[in-house]
């Protein structure tokens, strides 16, 4: 058993070979492969960390070539939006409104203390010798005058000097600056007002040209030095405002370029943040690769913000200049060139009006950075330091308002321009308005009302007057109530009250127009009833409860009696003198009722200027407008009025009717007229209504008609008539002026001759009671008999 054993062991030794040695490398290799193992497992690590990468890289790139794609897209929208607003209207421009300009022309009507007042509402200079623009010479009896370049309505005039010379009470001559006689000069117009938007932003446009260069050069050295040297953003000119503001110890200069500054004010809000500086960056980029280096410096020279006028913001060097200065900008003084540039750095800071010592520090600065920069010299420098800071108040600023008669206008725009995009888009109004007029009306009703209340122990009187240029049609003056500033209730447009004996001239024109009436035709003044179709009674009575017989039409005219005219009114019918008082320009209805003869009718004073400015015309009717002109911001006329006068009345009527409204100021209810002005012919009439509620005069001389009303609001009696009251102020509005006395421009179908007042017939100068009255060659009769 042992043996097998050991048999066996042998056997299986025998067969068991000895290792070689490949059979011992491979026996060590195991371990490798175990050590294999780990260079498989970092191979997986790094995969994943590529993997990884390679997504970061992925997300990386497409991240940016969508954050590029997308700023691309912002860009273009960016520039978009800039070219549209930067090539479009830049601004919504404010409807300007000037008065009528001042015209001379030989043997003109004038005197030299007109054109001086206008010349100083014009703010022009008066010197020894014209040196520029806006300055002007009196010597004697002679005025020159060096005028600024003004774009009127019927095209642009440059700069012009001319000399007005005077005699009597006529402008004798006009004289070029080469010495020769011309036929007509004339002045810019005063602008009356501004009417704003809906961007509470105010702004004179004005071109790149026109501003003077050392006000350009100013605003570079000061804001941006290198404006025409980079692309919008300037790295440079930040470092160098750092440096100086260090150097200097406070903030002098910024960092933003002038295309900077231009792109916040102009497409971005005053925020403070990373967004908007980017923003910032952006459109000033777009703005220097899109527009050249002038263009932006215009834009930025019209929209940069210099100060508040009340809700209205005053943006731009052109209308700051006027309303700081009262001038053009190309007229001003190097002191306040470096005050606006002062400005630009913080209008609110840098207010003149509230901070002049802080406000002259600064502008100092700014002089002297511009005689460091040879821009000017030592002895400019010097003259203008010592210049005080003087500002115009901002009650006699631009925004000074004549709110009654900017109603008129206003209704009238939008009648004749209703589109709001071309108003807002810088048009241009030229009016009828008369600022000598004006004043004159403005003075008159502040001191006549407080005297007329204490002289007839009245109160509360309210006031409408409105005066007319009689050859144009043109609404020259207006005073809308008591309260000449008073921008509410227009009394001239929209009070209509009772005219009383206004009518009546209407009514003796009816007949005059009939040849069997003339100024000598008897009436009959005696005690009158009148019973309508209803069987109402009427019983008309005098002012004064009188009754005088028979009498001259004429007297009764001039004299205002009550009972010859409605006598004279029946006999022609009363719907002929309703179809007159539409003739004569009134658009409203008319009551054909007997009491319209005594002026039962209700007119606004712009209804009774309408009437008598056609009277005053020798029955030649013209619509009446305040507006003469209008332009858009290219100068371009969009509108001009054209004076269409109707004949509507024969000249003979037309000239008996004005005769009469002349004796009512020579001898009749408004005598008191001729007694201030002996030398002068005027027209009018008196009108009082039931109670004396309404107390009105309308009158004209040769160029104006004037109406006034006085009355109360709440229709109760005043205690005035005509005469008392209304006449009063047309009194005083007439005094400063310079009236000219009614010309005699007798048609050839009228004769003069002399009328027995008794019969009403021609008679011989000798024959009883005569006058001497104008009547038709058809009734002249060369030898009347006694």
């Amino acid at each position: 058993m042992a043996d097998k054993s050991a048999g066996s062991k042998k056997s299986t030794d025998k067969t068991v070979k000895p290792p070689s040695k490949r059979n011992v490398k491979t026996t060590k290799a195991k371990p490798r492969k175990k050590a294999a193992k780990m260079p498989s497992k970092l191979s997986t690590l790094q995969r994943i960390k590529q993997r990884i990468l390679k997504t970061i890289w992925n997300l990386f790139w497409k991240g940016s070539l969508a954050c590029i794609v997308m700023v691309a897209f912002y860009v273009v929208y960016l520039d978009a939006k800039i070219t549209r607003q930067f090539e479009g209207n830049k601004w919504q421009l404010p409807v300007q409104v000037y008065a009528r300009s001042m015209t001379f022309y030989p043997d003109q009507y004038l005197s030299e203390d007109e054109v001086l007042w206008e010349l100083k509402r014009l703010n022009y200079s008066h010197v020894n010798r014209l040196n520029r623009t806006g300055q002007y010479v009196q010597q004697g009896r002679t005025i020159k005058v060096h005028r600024r370049t003004f774009n009127f309505h019927d095209g642009a005039e440059q700069a012009q000097i001319f000399t007005l010379n005077f005699a009597g009470k006529k402008l004798a001559s006009i004289v070029g600056q080469d010495g020769r006689r011309v036929k007509s000069a004339r002045l810019e117009p005063v602008q009356i007002a501004r009417i704003g938007n809906e961007s509470n932003q105010d702004r004179e446009f004005v071109p790149l040209d026109k501003f003077p260069n050392i006000l350009k050069q100013a605003l570079l050295v000061v804001e941006d030095r290198d404006f025409y040297e980079h692309h919008g953003v300037s790295l440079w000119s930040i470092m160098r405002a750092f440096y100086t503001n260090i150097k200097v110890g406070r903030t002098v200069q910024g960092g933003s370029t002038l295309t900077q500054q231009l792109a916040k004010n102009f497409y971005l809000t005053r925020e403070r943040s990373i967004v908007r500086k980017i923003n910032e960056a952006f459109i000033a980029l777009i703005l220097d690769y899109r527009y050249s280096k002038d263009e932006i410096l215009e834009a930025y020279l019209n929209e940069v913000y210099l100060g508040q006028a009340y809700n209205q913001g005053v943006h731009g060097m052109g209308l700051a200049a006027e309303f700081y200065f009262a001038k053009p900008v190309d007229e001003l003084e190097f002191d306040q060139i470096a005050l606006l540039i002062a400005m630009v750095k913080g209008p609110s800071y840098y207010n003149p009006r509230r901070y002049p010592e802080r406000v002259r520090e600064r502008r100092d600065l700014v002089l002297r950075l511009l005689v460091e920069s040879g821009h000017i010299t030592t002895n400019e420098f010097r003259a203008a330091l010592a210049r005080p800071i003087k500002i115009q108040s901002l009650k006699n600023s631009l925004h000074k308002s004549y709110p009654g008669y900017l109603e008129l206008v206003d209704r009238e725009l939008k009648r004749l321009l209703p589109n709001q995009e071309i108003i807002h888009a810088g048009v241009r109004i030229f009016t009828y308005f008369d600022l000598q007029k004006q004043t004159a009306m403005e003075d008159a009703i502040r001191e006549g009302l407080p005297y007329l209340e204490r002289r007839f122990k009245t109160k509360q009187l309210e006031t409408a007057m409105v005066a007319v240029n009689v050859e144009k049609g043109g609404v020259s003056a207006l005073a809308a109530g008591r309260d000449v500033r008073f921008s509410g209730f227009n009394r001239v447009l929209d009070t209509k009250r009772n005219i009383g004996s206004l009518v009546k001239p209407a009514v003796y024109l009816t007949a005059l127009e009939q040849p069997q009436y003339n100024l000598g035709t008897l009436l009959e003044d005696a005690p009158l009833q009148v019973t309508d179709e209803a069987g109402d009674t009427w019983t008309p009575e005098n002012f004064d409860h009188k009754f005088r017989g028979s009498m001259p039409l004429f007297r009764a005219f001039s004299r205002s009696i009550n009972i010859p005219v409605v006598n004279l009114g029946l006999d022609i019918g009363v719907h002929n003198v309703a179809n007159s008082l539409t003739k004569l320009g009134f658009e409203g209805h008319v009551s054909r009722y007997p009491s319209l003869l005594l002026g039962a009718l209700e007119l606004s004073s712009f209804d009774v200027a309408q009437i008598y400015s056609t009277l005053a015309r020798n029955g030649e009717y013209s619509k009446l407008t305040s507006i003469s002109a209008m332009t858009n911001a290219l100068g371009k006329v969009i509108y001009e009025h054209q004076v269409d006068a109707e004949k509507r009345f024969s000249d003979d009527a037309s000239y008996m009717t004005k005769y009469g409204l002349k004796r009512v100021t020579k001898d009749g209810t408004a005598r008191r007229l001729n007694a201030h002005f002996p030398s002068i012919q005027l027209a009018g009439k008196t009108g009082t209504s039931n109670d004396l509620r309404d107390s009105w005069f309308a009158g004209f001389d040769h160029n104006t008609v004037t109406v006034t009303w006085l009355g109360r609001d709440d229709n109760r009696p005043t205690g005035l008539t005509g005469a008392s009251g209304a006449l009063e102020l047309y009194i005083r509005y007439l005094k400063p002026l310079n009236p000219q006395a009614i010309a005699d421009n007798r048609p050839s179908d009228i004769r003069w001759a002399f009328v027995n007042e008794q019969t009403g017939k021609q008679a011989p100068p000798s024959c009883g009671k005569v006058i001497q009255l104008p009547v038709r060659v058809s009734e002249f009769e060369p030898r009347p008999k006694c």
